[in-house]
């Protein structure tokens, strides 16, 4: 009766316990098919960011992390820019995990395009801006990272030299490979290529009554659309609305999660006499300054809007745009904005 009622007592026992395991086996499977969802939400996050400039998805940017994991806050930090006061340059140094570090965060913006120069009578788009690239990462006291933040155009564009693009942004060291962030797209024809693409507007002449000269660095009016409406009119139907280019991001993190944003065209709209209209397109971590607007019914644009001038000093902006007619035969596009590199630890 004793080896009955202990077999008995093992025998639930047993039972008990596979119960326990069934329990855990199903709170692991529960567990992974969570951590699969947001993998693929994850991915899904990444393309909507990459993406974000096509249909007013600036929204998504603030799905970007910007502090630790924990919720903290960053103790120091630092960035790497042209302090010229051009606003254009490139600039590089070598970082070192100062002692007590354990985390950081690394932030590029890939240098703008030039916009074109223009002659009598025509216009040349504010330049592609730069990708942008972040990730925050753990990081080992003495180590050493290269920064590098990219080179815009260094001289005001002139007809033959406006299809520059910017150069990219880089950080190199432990952790980290191929980190990049291109600079921006400064060919019209390229401009128009990715419209085409992604879009229906494949086409200046169709659409803004404007061909494309000069290998693709300005415009020459041609009638058609651009008489249809004014100035004043507020019916800017003949519109390039912002679009992302194909200058990106790269790279991965051995244990950080690369977040991006493509780089991208401003929107510009053409009306009567001449009269243009440029947006242009805003740069992550400058809302409130980047996305600006300016009518030109006047000869004016390009290097009168230049960094130094005091405006758009922002990394990674494209060249403003320029515009000419009347009696004005040529006016400089504007260099693009310099790249940089920024980094925050703790």
């Amino acid at each position: 009766m004793a080896d009955v009622l202990l077999y008995n007592s093992l025998n639930d026992s047993n039972n008990e316990a596979e119960g326990r395991i069934a329990t855990i086996n199903q709170e692991i499977a529960d567990q992974e098919a969570a951590l699969a969802t947001a993998e693929q939400r994850l991915a899904a996050t990444n393309a909507s960011l990459a993406s974000g400039g096509e249909v007013g998805n600036f929204s998504l940017w603030c799905l970007i992390p910007e502090n630790p994991a924990d919720g903290s806050s960053w103790s120091d930090g630092l960035k790497v820019c042209d302090t010229s006061g051009y606003y254009r340059c490139g600039a590089s140094c070598t970082w070192t995990v100062p002692a007590g570090a354990t985390c950081a965060r690394f932030q590029l913006w890939g240098a703008g395009a030039p916009s074109g120069s223009s002659c009598c009578c025509g216009f040349a788009p504010v330049g592609g801006s730069g990708a942008y690239a972040s990730v925050i990462m753990p990081v080992t006291a003495g180590n050493s990272y290269t920064l590098c933040a990219g080179c815009a155009y260094c001289c005001y564009a002139s007809r033959s030299t406006a299809n520059a693009d910017g150069c990219p942004s880089y950080v190199t060291g432990s952790g980290l490979t191929n980190f990049c962030a291109d600079g921006g797209e400064g060919n019209i024809f390229c401009e128009i290529k990715v419209r085409g693409v992604e879009g229906t507007e494949s086409n200046y002449c169709m659409y803004l009554g404007a061909c494309i000269c000069d290998s693709g660095s300005t415009t020459c009016y041609t009638g058609g659309y651009t008489c249809q409406i004014g100035c004043t009119d507020n019916q800017w139907s003949n519109k390039f609305g912002f679009k992302r280019s194909c200058k990106t991001y790269y790279g991965s993190a051995t244990s950080g999660t690369v977040y991006g944003i493509n780089g991208m065209f401003s929107a510009i709209a053409v009306g009567h006499c001449s009269c243009t209209y440029f947006w242009s397109a805003p740069v992550y971590g400058y809302p409130s300054t980047s996305c600006c607007s300016e009518i030109f019914s006047t000869g004016c644009g390009g290097c009168y809007r230049a960094g130094q001038s005091g405006y758009r000093q922002i990394p990674g902006a494209g060249g403003w745009g320029s515009v000419t007619m009347g009696g004005c035969n040529t006016v400089c596009g504007d260099a693009g904005r310099m790249g940089m590199v920024c980094v925050s630890w703790k």
